[in-house]
């Protein structure tokens, strides 16, 4: 797999809150190399540097994807399969649009389902992984390059993309712009307000400040929606056991982990990309039940997902 250099990759100051633009902030977890800020106009949480320039699209075109990702996709998909189908109505979709598309897992799901459904995805890896593997339909490119006809989709989703975002107001109005007019967007992301994330502290595995970038919380995912214009229709958040057995694992044996000791830019660059899905076989089995017998109407859990409409 081809990865850019890893002393090549330039990193700059964020100096404005990417939600509200806004330049007073405090520091919330002082990870070295990259900081993790809080706004102090509206809250937001953001990592306070960026990859330089186009690095950070050449970050995910080129090297992003590995056989860790591509089973942890494989579960969670699932999961979003069953989180589409409990949170909108099905009937009303014909046409289903998924931005950040990975291996295309979630893509298969709903083509099952006689649904049209179409694919971006920046990583090549991953796109060329579901093209050929999986015989979906996924555009190897952003979505504003996509040739992808705006104004044309029922449903569109963003799982887990949101937050490797530098602008997500901008992203937003992007994605917003593909659904048809009364139709519906529907956005997951970790909840970095979450009471397992407090509790985690920088050991919540979550906070990968150079490529997790945008950290959203209940209020600030709402708040942009809201600032769109966007027809809140439906939420629901779980909060996944391996956390939960991370805090109660660290709990136990008095551990009380340090930014220091969470990340390191230079080795996260180095090795993100290497390792295997622990207890994939397990996970397979529990932990789509998990999320169906411990998910509520509501944003609290680990994960969020928010279900929006356009107005028509």
């Amino acid at each position: 797999m081809n990865r850019i250099e890893v002393k090549s990759i330039p990193f700059v100051e964020r100096p404005f809150c990417p939600l509200c633009g806004a330049s007073s902030r405090e520091i919330h977890i002082s990870f070295p190399d990259i900081p993790v800020v809080r706004c102090s106009s509206c809250s937001f949480l953001y990592s306070s540097k960026l990859m330089a320039g186009n690095s950070l699209s050449e970050y995910y075109r080129q090297g992003f994807g590995s056989d860790r990702h591509r089973q942890g996709q494989y579960i969670n998909a699932r999961i979003n399969a069953w989180a589409i189908r409990h949170l909108v109505p099905l009937s009303e979709i014909h046409s289903f649009l998924d931005v950040g598309a990975g291996y295309g897992f979630l893509l298969q799901q709903m083509t099952r389902r006689k649904i049209r459904s179409v694919g971006v995805e920046l990583s090549e890896q991953e796109a060329r992984y579901g093209q050929g593997q999986l015989g979906v339909d996924i555009h190897n490119s952003t979505l504003e390059k996509s040739s992808l006809l705006k104004d044309s989709f029922d449903l569109v989703a963003c799982f887990e993309v949101i937050e490797h975002i530098p602008d997500p107001p901008m992203f937003l109005d992007e994605l917003l712009s593909y659904v048809k007019p009364g139709g519906y967007l529907i956005v997951m992301t970790d909840n970095f307000e979450s009471r397992v994330a407090r509790e985690l502290g920088p050991g919540f595995p979550k906070w990968i400040p150079h490529s997790h970038i945008s950290h959203f919380g209940p209020e600030t995912l709402k708040r942009l929606f809201m600032d769109k214009g966007i027809e809140v229709v439906s939420r629901l958040s779980y909060t996944p056991w391996e956390l939960l057995a991370r805090l109660y694992y660290f709990k136990l044996r008095g551990v009380r982990q340090s930014p220091e000791n969470t990340f390191n830019l230079s080795d996260v660059l180095t090795q993100e990309m290497h390792g295997h899905f622990r207890l994939f076989h397990l996970r397979r089995v529990v932990n789509l039940l998990w999320a169906r017998l411990t998910a509520q109407p509501n944003l609290d859990g680990a994960l969020m997902y928010l279900l929006g409409r356009r107005k028509s």
